[in-house]
């Protein structure tokens, strides 16, 4: 039998709900424990008290508060937190290897007090710099983007091992840094779970078409482009839209809708919730049509979450964004931030009806398995036993 490993996962917030970051790192640590690894976590504490299944962290970080940005940091639902030498030591001390979940100030002293002592580490390449600058209009400043990313090389990048580039697309970006580390091009990975039965099986009014949105309301996930597509459709009054998830753009959105409805664009108000697992897979088996929007996109490993379900997607195509890699055909794609072609899009498969999309549906039931989760995490044990025990640490 294998020697477990002693593997250190450094977030701010593991136990943020409605994060893909921190769902995929929850997921990661409780398949790696499951394997038989020790797996412990240097976080903030839950705010809420809720662990989220996978433990209260083992070394405990205070909370960081930031001037000005606070209420739009957590506007987002998340959090940061301090960073604490001592208790950065203290995991240090304990760890075959540390897993840095993101590129932010705690994981640079992390990087900075490894790489002194001797501990090898892993980075995620998990977050576009324009994914923070969005928030506040500067996504497309390209200087200031460019130098976030030069910091993020040399404070966390070049003092890692190895750096994960869980899609093509960040593999590209990163290799043009010239990091020191070597890049490992690998997906974070989804659970497949039980085998998903049927597919594409529409429900409601015949004339009704189900079109269902996923992830954070935000400036970058691009939902307004969704709202503004309605316009140019032509089957705009017999789409049912339904907007799961939460964030700040929320407010602004539902006023959008209200617009479309009372001027009579759409003749169906556009249904907002935050969804369970279990109740987003209902909704995913009852729709026609999955819009996919974000034009700023790390891997959007939530699209084969519902893809797996049997709906036909459409999704976003653009520079920073990874997720039409999961389209099968042309015509499940349209530019980022397009809303007209976005329309024809939409168009093109509801005149197609139900039997033409329910056929094309099926083809996306199995795109999930080339990124089962337990394949993706077998592949970073691998990874993390080559480090280890080629002793490759930087000293």
């Amino acid at each position: 039998m294998e020697q477990p490993l002693k593997i250190l996962f450094v977030i701010n917030d593991l136990y943020t709900r409605g994060n893909g970051l921190a769902a995929s790192a929850r997921r990661t640590i409780a398949l790696l424990r499951e394997h038989g690894h020790h797996v412990r976590v240097l976080s903030a504490l839950p705010r809420d008290g809720d662990d989220c299944g996978v433990g209260m962290p083992e070394y405990v970080l205070p909370p960081l508060r930031i001037p000005l940005v606070g209420p739009l940091i957590a506007s987002q639902g998340y959090a940061f937190a301090r960073a604490k030498r001592r208790e950065i030591e203290r995991a240090l001390a304990w760890a075959d290897v540390v897993h840095l979940e993101e590129p932010f100030c705690l994981q640079a002293v992390v990087a900075h007090y490894a790489r002194r002592q001797g501990v090898l580490v892993v980075a995620t390449y998990h977050i576009h710099p324009e994914n923070l600058t969005a928030s506040v209009y500067l996504d497309r400043a390209l200087p200031l983007n460019w130098a976030i990313l030069e910091l993020w090389k040399r404070a966390i990048f070049n003092r890692s091992d190895l750096v994960q580039c869980p899609s093509r697309s960040v593999y590209e970006r990163v290799s043009k840094l010239r990091v020191r580390a070597p890049l490992l091009l690998l997906s974070n990975g989804v659970p497949l779970g039980e085998e998903v039965c049927g597919g594409g099986h529409e429900v409601g009014e015949s004339s009704v078409v189900r079109v269902l949105v996923v992830g954070r309301f935000s400036r970058e996930k691009d939902q307004a482009t969704i709202l503004r597509a309605l316009r140019h459709s032509a089957h705009a009054r017999s789409i049912q839209l339904t907007f799961a998830g939460r964030g700040p753009t929320e407010h602004s959105l539902r006023a959008s809708a209200r617009r479309l409805l009372r001027r009579g664009v759409i003749a169906h108000p556009v249904r907002f919730a935050f969804m369970s697992a279990d109740e987003l897979a209902r909704e995913a088996s009852s729709c026609a049509l999955y819009v996919h929007a974000a034009r700023i996109e790390v891997e959007g490993l939530s699209a084969l979450e519902v893809l797996r379900h049997g709906v036909v997607p459409i999704i976003a195509r653009g520079p920073l964004t990874a997720t039409s890699q999961f389209a099968l055909s042309e015509d499940s794609v349209f530019e980022a931030g397009d809303a007209r072609a976005l329309a024809r899009a939409i168009d093109v498969w509801i005149d197609r009806g139900p039997v033409g999309r329910q056929c094309e549906a099926r083809r996306y039931r199995r795109v999930g398995e080339w990124y089962d989760i337990r394949a993706c995490v077998a592949r970073l044990e691998e990874a993390y036993r080559r480090l280890v025990f080629e002793g490759r640490a930087k000293g």
